[in-house]
């Protein structure tokens, strides 16, 4: 299947968290990020790669169900953040890979238990 997807514009994949609980969560409202964590970045950095993006989200479908988008990105010398939203709550995840796709580690970024 080829992958036309950009760090720009990608539309929504089968994937929700698992563990989200949608019940609890208003239709059309988005779970915040964890205060207790990193900052969770809605912005793209441009000299991401469709790799890195590719990747971390395939990483991502294969551990959830719902849809997902990715909202944003950025780099650093260590790695490539990609940042998604998943499912109809948009619950919050971020993904640390390198440029070439290598290596993606998920990391949830919602409040455990949070409503």
């Amino acid at each position: 299947m080829p992958l036309l997807r950009t760090a720009t514009g990608f539309a929504a994949i089968v994937i929700a968290s698992a563990c989200a609980d949608t019940a609890t969560t208003p239709t059309g409202a988005t779970m915040p990020a964890s205060p207790a964590g990193p900052p969770f970045i809605e912005t793209m950095a441009p000299e991401v790669t469709n790799a890195a993006v590719a990747s971390c989200q395939s990483a991502l479908e294969t551990q959830t169900e719902g849809g997902v988008s990715v909202v944003g990105s950025e780099t650093s010398e260590a790695a490539t953040a990609i940042y998604m939203r998943v499912g109809a709550n948009g619950a919050p995840w971020r993904c640390l890979v390198a440029p070439d796709g290598s290596g993606p580690d998920l990391m949830f970024m919602g409040s455990e238990g949070a409503a």
